[in-house]
């Protein structure tokens, strides 16, 4: 009869647990959703997971975010491969660009232009209308306002 060595058992067992230690595409699937969900500028990303390879599909805001998105999908636990077919989305650049542009009219000299929910202020403004462009341009909630302007 063959007699198992306790220690030749236990390595056995180590290395079985150890081999099931990878999470299966449903694990991954569920750490990449959470991931994904853990970022606003996310929110229009869908995902998918077949043997450990996550497609990415959809679109995201901000410069640069397809990826920022698959270098963070690469670090779930168990990901072997990201196919990224995240595109960028411009419509909220549009939107804001057309809502400061009507903003802007209102004070002679100023020119702006809008990237990555950024607004870039150019041009001069009388130091009397600094205060209430910028209190206009907050309620568009952009990302950052930067202001070039020359105050007169």
């Amino acid at each position: 009869m063959f007699k198992l060595n306790p220690l030749l058992a236990i390595a056995l067992l180590l290395i079985a647990v150890s081999c099931n230690d990878k999470p299966n595409d449903k694990e991954i699937q569920d750490n990449v959703t959470k991931t994904l969900q853990a970022n606003k500028n996310y929110a229009g990303v869908n995902s998918t997971v077949k043997d450990g390879t996550v497609t990415l599909t959809g679109m995201c805001e901000g410069d640069n975010c397809a990826t920022d998105i698959e270098n963070n999908i690469k670090d779930v636990n168990g990901v072997q491969k990201v196919e990224n077919n995240v595109t960028k989305d411009n419509s909220t650049d549009m939107t804001m660009r057309t809502s400061v542009q009507s903003i802007i009219t209102k004070y002679p000299g100023v020119q702006a232009d809008v990237a990555g929910g950024v607004i870039v202020l150019r041009g001069t403004i009388d130091r009397d209308n600094l205060q209430s462009l910028m209190s206009d341009l907050g309620t568009l909630h952009p990302e950052k306002i930067d202001n070039q302007l020359v105050v007169k």
